[in-house]
Formats: structure tokens, C-alpha cells, sequence
């Protein structure tokens, strides 16, 4: 479930497209992906429809996470209800009968959703290798974060034309490139690629 690639520590050779319009990266990514080339991640500030389509991204696992967390929450209220109504502190209330599972319905709906929800935002962070303490990097550019999107390529791969992928990300319309090699632990080397700046235009139909 954890993908040790999308780290950029764990791969030598980087080279990063650093862009301002979302149409350009899309149409970039989709360029990349058609051409075989390794994309270890997109970091974006918000959400772009149809960027994991174009990375090639698998439909997410998380909606099984979220299932199987909503379970526990629901087992667990259902196991606390049970023992304490019928089995430690059974109590006649209204002449009702000890097991009344109408009246259990706040508690299973509150914690199943509970559980899911607490369940899910630490898979979500987990599997994005967004823990609270993650190296500083991991920030390709200080405003990813802002209004700036990266697409991150590995160039680690046998048969990848680092020239090419850097004239594609030129003719995409990317404001910076950069090209990062890692060393040993979080040392690394990283440096802008000078290229001329195309103006790129895009149609909405």
C-alpha cells in the first residue's frame, strides 16, 4: 500500500517542471506519461480534474480503507452497547428489552463515522508520505504550495532522454525546470536548467 517511489529521496536522478497554468501542466503530464516516462508525483494547491488520469493513476484503494475503518467504529459500538446493555449493567428502561437496537442507532451511526473519519485522513497522510515532520526536500518550490504546480519525473530509468524531457517541459509551458540528484541520506544536489520560455496558449471548447 505504501509506495516507497513517491518519495524523491528514493530516486537518483530528478528533473522537476515547475508550472503556473493548470491547463499546461495537464496537457504536459499527459504528453510525459504517453511517452513511457517515469512521473513520481504532481504537487499541486489544489485540486486539477483529470491530473491522475493522466499520470496513469489507478483508481484510489482509500474508499476500501474507509470501508473497513467504518466497520471497526460500527463492530466496536455495537461490542460496547451489547456488553454494557445485556451482559455487565442490563437495566428494564420503559419496559423495553435489554438489547433495543433502535435505540443503539446514535451511538453505531456516530462512531462507525467517527472511526472513518479519523481512519481515513491518517491512511490519506500515511500514503502520501505527508507525515508531520517531512523533510524539507520534499518542497521543490517554496510556492507549490501557493500558485505554483511541479511535476516531478525520475530519470533513473535506462532509454530516458533527459534533453528530450526537458524540451517537452520547455514547449509545455513550464516558468522553471530543475534537475536534482540525491546522495546518500538528504544530501543532494540541485540545480535550475536554463531553457528558452515558450509562450503557450490553450482553447477551451
Amino acid at each position: 500500500m505504501f509506495d516507497k517511489k513517491l518519495s524523491l529521496k528514493n530516486n537518483k536522478n530528478l528533473v522537476f517542471g515547475v508550472f503556473e497554468d493548470a491547463d499546461a501542466l495537464l496537457e504536459t503530464t499527459k504528453k510525459i506519461y504517453d511517452k513511457g516516462i517515469d512521473i513520481i508525483d504532481c504537487y499541486t494547491p489544489y485540486p486539477i480534474h483529470g491530473l491522475e488520469k493522466a499520470m496513469g493513476l489507478k483508481r484510489s484503494r482509500l474508499p476500501i480503507g474507509a470501508f473497513i475503518c467504518g466497520m471497526t467504529g460500527f463492530s466496536l459500538a455495537l461490542t460496547l452497547q451489547s456488553y454494557i446493555m445485556v451482559f455487565d449493567w442490563p437495566i428494564v428502561i420503559g419496559n423495553k428489552p435489554y438489547a433495543g437496537i433502535p435505540a443503539w442507532i446514535p451511538v453505531l451511526f456516530e462512531l462507525s463515522i467517527l472511526c472513518t473519519a479519523f481512519g481515513i485522513g491518517i491512511l490519506f497522510f500515511a500514503r502520501n508520505g505527508m507525515i508531520h515532520g517531512k523533510i524539507p526536500s520534499e518542497l521543490v518550490d517554496l510556492k507549490q504550495t501557493d500558485y505554483r504546480m511541479v511535476l516531478a519525473l525520475a530519470m533513473d530509468e535506462d532509454g530516458v532522454d533527459k534533453s528530450e524531457v526537458i524540451d517537452m517541459l520547455a514547449k509545455g509551458g513550464a516558468v522553471e525546470i530543475k534537475e536534482r540528484m540525491n546522495h546518500e541520506e538528504d544530501s543532494f544536489e540541485e540545480n535550475n536548467v536554463s531553457f528558452e520560455k515558450v509562450n503557450v496558449s490553450h482553447s477551451h471548447h
